[in-house]
């Protein structure tokens, strides 16, 4: 078993380093393509030179990959992480060759460029390769657990690639020898300690030890805690900390405002010059006042901001019972506005100013934020950066603004989260305003 495990990690070594050559080889072919296309003569010594910056490219990916790991190789990554750490070691290739080849610097910045989409793909292609390797040589293992635990088992091999896991019915040394006997392929072994005594679960990790399987502890399931939670060490004690939220990466906030900032800068020099003209003049006709309603905001993160939004209602109307488009306070193209949520895009003026995102947590009056707060602090979230959004994440089994769905989305963004929240809700405004819509111009 010792000489198996021997040949898989000398087997991962290989994979590593064709991995580093590969990426060194792309360093190289972009400064060589940007080279072709700005018509860049190459003298005698050109073999020398690229062989240099083949070197170079392979020392800084070393370099680089010792403090980002290429996550490509994960039998548990998302594509969305996979794309994230691609990102991270582009960026961090870029500012290394920059700080040597300062004095090319405009080819190395059109290649750097160049690098930074390349290398996505090819992690992305990497990671694609791996998920159907991992598909077809599978991973078998054990676990020890009881009935409480039972879900642990569904779980891992629902979000683990290949994972083969059998249960042991009976937590004895005995009978883990005799399934590792019967089964050799058997490579780990997932246990509770909880569920068992001190002294089998000593017994059962000295037998994983003299057969040579990797033995992973499963931690006691406490519903109340956040399932957000990473190991580390204090001392010599082993505890579980709340895990670092995405947003809270100066990376990934970056990659979003710079995200809103794209959108909402084609949006207001594109759609919103044109419908606010319209808008104008249809609100003008029909009602009396100003065009913009203001309102005092707020999002997860407590911070107060005025918020714009084209007005649907008469400015003089007083509140009603009814609901939506049926309350008699909104004039014809207000119901149009609320209808196809058209009101909204005044809002992207916040987003450019940054007091607001694109997706992000509900949108709620300062008044509710001490209650909202409350609501935060049951699900273990502290030091929120997440700003109010135009939309927001919402379960399909949920009502809109639901404090569980702010912070599942807290835990869970990526960039192409927002890509998928955001091509959904338009397909869904689209389809919602296509026939019934007009009717209220």
């Amino acid at each position: 078993m010792q000489e198996n495990k021997t040949t898989i990690s000398v087997r991962h070594w290989l994979r590593d380093c064709l991995t580093l050559l590969v990426e060194a080889l792309l360093v190289a072919a972009c400064v060589y393509v940007v080279s072709l296309l700005k018509n860049i003569r190459v003298g005698a010594d050109s073999s020398f030179a690229w062989l240099v910056i083949f070197g170079l490219g392979l020392v800084l990916l070393f370099v680089v990959t010792r403090f980002i790991p290429n996550n490509a190789y994960s039998r548990t990554a998302r594509r969305d992480e996979v794309v994230a750490q691609a990102m991270k070691t582009a960026l961090s290739v870029s500012v290394l060759a920059f700080a040597v080849f300062t004095e090319r610097n405009s080819l190395l910045f059109l290649s750097c460029i160049l690098f930074f989409v390349v290398l996505t793909i090819e992690r992305l292609i990497l990671n694609n390769w791996f998920i159907h390797y991992s598909m077809r040589h599978n991973e078998h293992g054990i676990i020890i657990c009881n009935d409480d635990s039972a879900w642990q088992q569904k779980a891992l091999m629902q979000n683990t690639y290949g994972l083969k896991l059998a249960r042991l019915e009976n937590n004895t040394t005995e009978q883990l020898e005799a399934f590792f006997t019967a089964h050799p392929e058997t490579e780990s072994v997932y246990c509770s300690p909880s569920s068992l005594p001190t002294a089998e679960f000593e017994d059962i990790a000295h037998t994983c030890r003299k057969l040579g399987l990797v033995l992973h502890l499963l931690p006691q399931p406490v519903f109340a805690l956040n399932k957000a939670m990473r190991s580390e060490c204090r001392g010599n004690i082993s505890v579980l900390s709340p895990a670092r939220l995405p947003l809270q990466s100066t990376f990934n906030r970056m990659i979003k405002r710079l995200t809103d900032i794209v959108i909402s800068l084609i949006i207001l020099l594109t759609i919103f010059p044109v419908f606010a003209a319209i808008a104008y003049i249809c609100i003008k006709r029909q009602s009396r006042g100003p065009i913009f309603i203001t309102r005092h905001m707020c999002g997860m993160n407590g911070k107060t901001f005025q918020s714009f939004t084209f007005r649907t209602r008469h400015f003089d109307a007083a509140p009603s019972f009814l609901d939506g488009i049926n309350d008699p306070g909104y004039f014809p193209f207000g119901k149009f506005l609320t209808h196809s949520r058209m009101e909204l895009l005044p809002q992207f003026l916040c987003v450019l100013w940054g007091s607001m995102t694109i997706v992000g947590s509900q949108m709620m009056r300062p008044e509710r934020y001490p209650e909202y707060r409350r609501e935060l602090r049951q699900f273990f979230v502290s030091n929120c950066r997440l700003k109010a959004g135009i939309i927001g994440y919402s379960f399909p089994s949920q009502t809109k603004g639901s404090t569980k769905a702010d912070v599942w989305y807290l835990h869970n963004w990526g960039f192409w989260l927002d890509v998928r929240i955001m091509l959904q809700r338009l397909g869904t405004l689209i389809k919602q305003s296509k026939a019934k819509s007009i009717n209220y111009i």
